[in-house]
């Protein structure tokens, strides 16, 4: 595995770190719902429509240096199959296993924009949380605190 020093990345977690209240917040939540209103599935398809908070993150997250397009080769080399084999591979991140933490970000940034219900799922399921508090953990325990938690 290649490997990634969030050190260095450190505005870009600070950025991520500001949605850490929103995050929290919706943890277990469904951030999207169908639009269907006005008898739009007679001639049309019906479509997500997503919390802004979430196009917000999504878009923040994608314009980091922590995206990785090559996200597959480390769920696969380390054999991530599930939402808890992620939440454990999060948990077992360190400063010299960054990488991880950037490919499970990736999957469902880069992923949700062919797969829309990736990102409500990141939201529910807890995995953008503790992807970011993660980030957030390692950053300050090598590089000092990261400032208070603005609104963003």
């Amino acid at each position: 595995m290649r490997e990634f020093n969030l050190i260095e990345h450190r505005s870009d977690v600070e950025k991520l770190v500001t949605y850490l209240p929103w995050l929290e917040s919706k943890a277990g939540a469904n951030v999207s719902r169908t639009y269907d209103d006005n008898g739009i599935g007679a001639s049309s398809i019906a479509f997500p429509v997503y919390e802004a908070m979430l196009l917000n993150f999504v878009n923040d997250a994608g314009k980091t240096g922590l995206m990785d397009k090559n996200y597959p080769y480390v769920y696969s080399e380390l054999f991530i199959k599930t939402v808890e084999d992620e939440i454990k591979a999060t948990e077992r991140a360190d400063i010299k296993t960054g990488a991880i933490l950037c490919a499970i970000l990736s999957k469902y940034v880069l992923g949700g924009a062919t797969k829309g219900t990736l990102w409500t799922q990141a939201v529910r399921d807890g995995v953008f949380l503790a992807v970011v508090r993660r980030m957030k953990e390692l950053v300050e325990h090598w590089d000092g605190p990261i400032d208070a938690i603005k609104e963003s």
